[in-house]
């Protein structure tokens, strides 16, 4: 028999293969408690910390507690639903170039949402544009733009609204007397509804006559040196119908600084609280509560629901109250001490 020889690498690889072999686990049985495809353990996903939104509020002054007012409204809001509100507004009350500044400092700081309320309803455009350029979402309140893309409008009626005051104020007068009429800031939508509802109110009446309509620019200061011209010039006054609550406050200094604030029917617009003090004191005959802290705050949560991809109103509109010594006692709770 012929014997078959092999080379010494073969019976190495060999062997080696052997050995290989032995080494191999014992193939093991699946048993019912262990199946043989191991499902992998996946961990509950913690839940998101929820987020904190930062939004802009930029008003038309900081002097005036109105503004304030309406401050404290957004905050309101947002403290409930967990937002940081950054206020801003001009140090120059109702300065165009300085609250679009502002408004562009907000794009920069990349915020959420931003409310604002506009100093000149077409100055502001650019601003707005750029926002929406931007991606944030801008929501106005009491001063509606004339043109930029905005979510909602929160504001009273400002035209049915004077028109109220005017109403009372000629009753009041029996029909007949001398007025002046003191405008806001040439530009902005109230300014422009309010004084366009009062000359409505007054061409109907032709026993009243307009000694004169100037602006004062929507503050006290300004309508105390208004005011003092005009009692200059004019003997014999009946009647100043206010386009704001502070142009009425600062009336009223140079009124009674003149002596002639008895007898002279001052009325305002907005509620502020210095308005209603000087309405409980019968220093001021009435004025029309737009309730700020609404306006703002609705605002604030029409961005919140904006975000949330919520349905949101175009317009959402604040009722007004008309507030004379019978029904100041019911506001209170908006008197600064």
């Amino acid at each position: 028999m012929k014997i078959l020889k092999l080379s010494p690498l073969l019976v190495i690889l060999m062997v080696l293969g052997l050995v290989a072999v032995a080494c191999q686990p014992a193939a093991v049985e699946p048993t019912a408690e262990e199946p043989v495809a191991e499902e992998i353990a996946t961990e509950e996903p913690a839940e998101q910390e929820e987020k904190r939104y930062v939004f802009g509020l930029v008003t038309k002054a900081m002097n005036n507690p109105f503004w304030e007012m309406m401050h404290e409204g957004a905050l309101e809001v947002a403290e409930k639903n967990n937002v940081e509100i950054i206020y801003l507004a001009p140090t120059q009350a109702n300065n165009l170039e300085e609250q679009t500044r502002l408004v562009d400092d907000l794009i920069t700081r990349k915020v959420d949402g931003i409310v604002l309320v506009p100093v000149d309803s077409e100055g502001i455009i650019p601003a707005i544009e750029r926002a929406n350029a931007a991606g944030i979402p801008v929501a106005l309140a009491n001063t509606k733009a004339n043109g930029g893309e905005f979510i909602t409008f929160s504001a009273i009626e400002n035209y049915d609204a004077m028109t109220q005051v005017a109403e009372y104020v000629v009753e009041k007068l029996g029909g007949k007397g001398k007025v002046v009429i003191l405008e806001g800031t040439a530009g902005a939508q109230t300014a422009i509804d309010r004084l366009r509802a009062i000359n409505d109110v007054l061409a109907k009446y032709p026993e009243i006559e307009i000694l004169a309509s100037q602006t004062a620019d929507f503050t006290r200061a300004k309508a105390l040196e208004v005011m003092e011209n005009l009692l200059q010039t004019y003997p014999e006054i009946d009647a100043v119908l206010a386009c704001n609550d502070e142009m009425a406050l600062g009336a009223i200094e140079a009124l009674d600084a003149a002596g002639r604030l008895e007898g002279t029917i001052v009325s305002g617009f907005d509620g502020n609280s210095d308005a209603l003090k000087a309405v409980e004191s019968g220093r001021m005959l009435v004025t029309m509560f737009q309730n700020a802290p609404a306006q703002a705050g609705d605002a604030v949560q029409a961005l919140l629901d904006y975000l949330a991809g919520k349905p949101v109103e175009e317009r959402i509109q604040t009722e007004g109250v008309l507030i004379d010594s019978s029904n100041v006692s019911e506001f209170t709770q908006y008197i600064q001490q």
